[in-house]
């Protein structure tokens, strides 16, 4: 069993490669059939995000949002409830934050203030997700559809609460009053916008992989997402677990936000949906549902990106075209039946392999 395990873990991350190589291909070839330059369209595309410092630096700031929000999506997925208020989630954590770093700007110390607004956050994250997993449990309503008009009702609300409450009126553009500096997430890699909330993004990683896999919350969810009937027989509350799993993933995604305006702001500027919760339902079906592997998904993602965007630039391919590669990455990961017959083959050999050893033995 244990080999099997094993098997289907080092599985999952290669069936991802294997996806990732597949999708270049065919990325690959396109750009080649449809640029004048297609030698150095590819070049630019596979290299070009390691060919400088600060390009290097640009795939590790885009990964740290879709850090969080890959994890969130984790433990939704990991009940089979597509609740995707991630997205609404990380403005909300984002807008309440700003509100409260400003008003105590001058009242408490920076590193306090930091823990009080990620804490924010977070229940700004959690109430977020809350109200779609009440009304599924509650009222059978469709957990996907309720997410999805939350996240513009959260995006309107954040809206009317900048505009309207915290809006500078010396700003040239629509953002609300400064927080203190000292409150800013400071970069941690010179000449680049890498700043110190990919170690937070990192340390919620591990939190997170610890509660799946190390405590009985994460036995208990992962129970109820593959057989729920076979979980309530054996006691588990499937009610409550199913709304916790949401509103935890839901805590990770409104941190997300926190922190994506604490390193990359000094004000609060978000009037449109940010993509960032989206990206985390990606992320988690690469991932597949395990948050040992998003950053690993995120790196893979902002990789693709960062390529695409020095693509567009210095070339004569549009940016558009790295949606082709995201969707051929999620279609052959997310499809069951890819390389399922070698992972089954693997199993097959080390079960044979052990009984044999254990009849030798006997």
């Amino acid at each position: 069993m244990n080999n099997a395990k094993k098997i289907e873990t080092w599985f999952d991350l290669i069936r991802i490669l294997v996806a990732v190589l597949v999708a270049y291909v065919i990325a690959l070839i396109i750009l080649a059939l449809i640029s004048d330059q297609p030698l150095y369209v590819i070049s630019q595309f596979i290299a070009g995000p390691f060919s400088s410092f600060r390009r290097f630096g640009n795939i590790l700031s885009t990964m740290i949002p879709i850090i969080f929000t890959g994890v969130c999506m984790c433990f939704v997925y990991a009940i089979n409830k597509f609740n995707l208020v991630g997205e609404g989630a990380v403005n909300l954590g984002g807008c309440l934050s700003a509100c409260v770093a400003i008003a105590l700007s001058d009242k408490v110390p920076a590193p306090v203030l930091l823990i009080i607004v990620l804490v924010v956050g977070a229940l700004a994250g959690a109430a977020a997700s809350l109200v779609p997993a009440l009304a599924d449990q509650l009222f059978h309503a469709d957990v996907c559809v309720v997410s999805l008009m939350m996240n513009y009702i959260l995006l309107y609300l954040t809206n009317y609460i900048l505009k309207y409450q915290i809006k500078d009126p010396g700003s040239s553009i629509t953002a609300s009053f400064k927080w203190t500096a000292g409150l800013k997430l400071p970069n941690i890699i010179p000449k680049t916008s890498v700043h110190a909330g990919l170690v937070i993004a990192l340390l919620c990683v591990i939190f997170a992989a610890v509660l799946f896999y190390k405590m009985s919350f994460g036995f208990r969810m992962r129970i109820v997402g593959l057989n729920p009937v076979f979980a309530k027989y054996i006691g588990i509350p499937v009610v409550s677990t199913i709304i916790l799993a949401q509103v935890v993933g839901g805590m990770f995604a409104g941190i997300g936000g926190t922190v994506q305006i604490l390193g990359m702001f000094s004000s609060y500027q978000w009037t449109s949906l940010t993509g960032y919760g989206f990206d985390g339902l990606m992320i988690a079906v690469l991932a597949r549902k395990n948050p040992a592997l998003v950053p690993l998904s995120a790196f893979l993602i902002a990789y693709i990106r960062t390529g695409a965007d020095i693509v567009s630039r210095t070339t004569d391919i549009p940016p558009e075209f790295v949606s082709i590669i995201q969707g051929i990455i999620i279609v052959l990961v997310a499809a069951e039946m890819f390389l399922s017959g070698i992972k089954r083959k693997m199993i097959f050999n080390s079960a044979k392999k052990a009984l044999a050893e254990k009849g030798g033995k006997e």
